[in-house]
């Protein structure tokens, strides 16, 4: 009896530890992309809760914010946004409903500018009768984001969007750092200094999650070296519906030749003439492929392919991840599966 009786205790107390071990995150943090809450899972573990304001296969040009939204900002430990004018989308919500100033992961990356993609045909003697010869510049590097000066458009564009004007339109940085690797190595060791300030009992924690999850993107960047490999010099080039590749094009040496949506996002209009160039390019340059995003509408890019005769592939994830378990469901699944898809199409 004393031993049926031990062992009954012995449950009782076993399942109360589970109880009591069973706490609550350190942390509730909101991110504002997919991207940016599955990087901060990563580095935060059990001890964070995450949500993105906005949900996965969605247009970030395109989204709205709800009352939900905003709630949900103002109940947060820590936001976490991009920056460089991407969450001008958002208008005043970051800024004006966290209870705390929302934390710009970007801080410390290299900022390109968004290339120019203005193809004007050039007539004379150098062209040739009947040829066109177009100027595409590639994009440069202005400056590391948090110095002095360095994107200071794009803080005007988050500021007039604050202000009530929702033009859903990037300053002259490229906010779309993420499509380089090397760029979410920054991400996640400035999220984990994040963490670590919100949170400082369990700041090693959050470091060692970091550097832990940097070397699963020192071996994704590997990886995807390898999936572009096989992709001959004169087929890298790409065409996108809107300008998000920059980066992954200077890190993989490919060519952004242009963009079906000119200025950053995919809201922005497109007038017939911009089209007609861009056809020529593309007939010109002999691009293989024009890449449209799952969560945007290809019909302009169709129009461009059809007139060239080429394919428009829409199965490549932009500026939200898909649905967990699907293809690009993580951001190393999400890097990986636009590799895969890019070196497909252009091998």
């Amino acid at each position: 009896m004393k031993r049926i009786l031990f062992f009954i205790v012995l449950a009782t107390a076993l399942i109360s530890v589970g109880v009591v071990g069973a706490q609550e995150p350190a942390l509730t943090v909101v991110a504002t992309t997919s991207i940016v809450a599955d990087v901060a899972q990563n580095v935060g573990g059990d001890l964070v809760s995450v949500t993105s304001i906005i949900p996965p296969n969605a247009d970030v040009h395109a989204f709205e914010p709800s009352p939900a939204d905003v709630q949900r900002v103002a109940d947060a430990d820590v936001v976490l946004s991009v920056g460089a004018g991407l969450e001008s989308f958002l208008g005043g919500l970051v800024e004006n409903a966290a209870a705390q100033e929302p934390i710009v992961i970007s801080i410390g990356i290299e900022m390109l500018a968004f290339g120019d993609h203005e193809h004007e045909a050039h007539e004379g003697e150098e062209a040739g009768e009947g040829e066109h010869e177009h100027e595409h510049a590639e994009a440069e590097f202005v400056g590391v984001l948090g110095d002095a000066g360095v994107c200071e458009e794009a803080e005007h564009h988050e500021e007039e969007a604050a202000e009530g004007d929702h033009e859903h339109e990037h300053g002259s940085c490229d906010p779309h750092v993420w499509t380089d690797p090397n760029n979410v190595k920054v991400w996640a060791a400035n999220i984990a200094e994040a963490f670590a300030s919100a949170d400082a009992a369990n700041a090693e924690t959050y470091r060692a999650n970091a550097a832990a999850y940097i070397e699963q993107l020192t071996a994704l960047d590997a990886e995807v070296s390898e999936i572009l490999a096989g992709i001959p010099e004169e087929r890298r080039v790409l065409v996108t519906n809107h300008e998000f590749l920059g980066y992954f094009a200077h890190h993989y040496g490919f060519e952004v030749v242009g963009v079906v949506v000119a200025g950053g996002s995919s809201m922005s209009e497109t007038d017939p003439q911009t089209l007609a160039a861009l056809i020529d390019v593309v007939n010109d340059e002999q691009v293989p492929a024009i890449f449209a995003e799952i969560s945007a509408n290809p019909q302009l890019a169709e129009v461009i392919a059809s007139e060239a005769n080429i394919e428009v592939v829409t199965a490549i994830y932009s500026d939200s991840l898909g649905e967990p378990g699907s293809p690009a469901g993580t951001y190393l699944d999400y890097l990986r599966y636009n590799a895969e898809v890019i070196a497909e199409a252009l091998s």
